[in-house]
């Protein structure tokens, strides 16, 4: 081949690279994925501090790890802080925007609630994609409940059994910047290899983990009622469970709230339409929405009006 034919190929290349690098950037919404840590208590946590557009949402992580605004941490008199913990149903994923998230359309009933008039709520979401009760005890030890008054657990049949995992390599969450789209998206597709790979791997057995979770949830309880935090369990069914396709879980779940003398909010009761869900699991911005008007009234009762303090 002539070196006119060989340069007029590294040049298509060349273009066809800068093309593919500007559709997965900004057609597709990849090269900026959110990043976590290590951590030796929590297991990983999100990096502080940061902003990211991934999938054309804007993903804005506060000074405390949350998905959330900066907030202080302790409220002012007409403030009120309310912990929201989870895991990616509330975080959200990167399918929602910051504004779609449970969290920030929670905030905004709550502005809409005549009997918060000239309060500031705000909603704290101690939740990150992946964890379990394990995870977020670890956390809200570590880190404390920012002076809320009221807190949400919100827990999904899947949490009787997740515990951490051994594996660093299978987070949720990349723990270093991409330098590219492309990369990128690489990265994405070796990382749903390496986790179908290990998915199961390094598990206690039903039994062991199911104990391990409920006894995380129920140091969450004493942590927050020993901060003087009136919580709630929120149980958050799948599809299947909707649909009566598989066995619900919320039971054992009712039976540990009853343990505690703590009330359960079954977001079975919410009636959500087609397009409410994005997957089995995850609400879509329609659905987050509709949740997030459930939970609203529910949760004012247990938040003092400012014009009572």
């Amino acid at each position: 081949m002539n070196r006119p034919a060989l340069s007029y190929l590294a040049a298509t290349a060349a273009l066809a690279l800068v093309a593919a690098e500007c559709a997965l950037r900004w057609g597709i919404g990849l090269g900026d994925p959110p990043l976590a840590r290590m951590d030796r208590a929590t297991e990983y946590e999100l990096v502080p501090s940061a902003s990211y557009r991934r999938w054309g949402n804007t993903i804005s992580i506060n000074a405390n790890g949350m998905r959330a605004p900066d907030h202080p941490d302790t409220p002012a008199s007409d403030e009120r802080h309310l912990l929201l913990v989870g895991d990616s149903v509330v975080y959200g994923g990167h399918f929602l925007d910051q504004t779609e998230t449970i969290s920030a359309q929670l905030r905004r009933a709550f502005e809409a609630d005549p009997d918060l008039d000239g309060c500031i709520i705000r909603v704290l979401p101690m939740a990150v994609s992946s964890w379990g009760p394990i995870n977020q005890a670890a956390f809200l030890a570590e880190r404390g409940t920012f002076g809320s008054s009221v807190a949400g657990i919100v827990v999904s049949a899947h949490d009787l059994y997740d515990v951490p995992q051994t594996a660093s390599d299978i987070l949720p969450y990349r723990q270093a910047p991409s330098w590219s789209a492309i990369g990128d998206a690489v990265q994405a597709v070796i990382e749903r290899r390496q986790q179908a790979a290990h998915a199961g791997a390094d598990l206690a057995p039903l039994e062991e983990r199911e104990r391990q979770s409920l006894e995380a949830l129920d140091r969450m309880a004493m942590m927050l009622r020993d901060q003087g935090v009136h919580p709630f369990l929120i149980y958050h069914p799948t599809q299947q469970e909707r649909g009566g396709t598989v066995k619900p879980a919320k039971a054992r779940f009712a039976q540990w709230s009853r343990s505690q003398d703590i009330s359960l909010i079954d977001l079975g009761d919410v009636r959500m339409q087609v397009g409410d869900y994005r997957d089995d699991i995850h609400p879509a911005a329609p659905g987050a929405g509709r949740i997030a008007r459930h939970l609203a009234p529910v949760l004012a009762t247990a938040l003092q009006p400012c014009n009572d303090s």
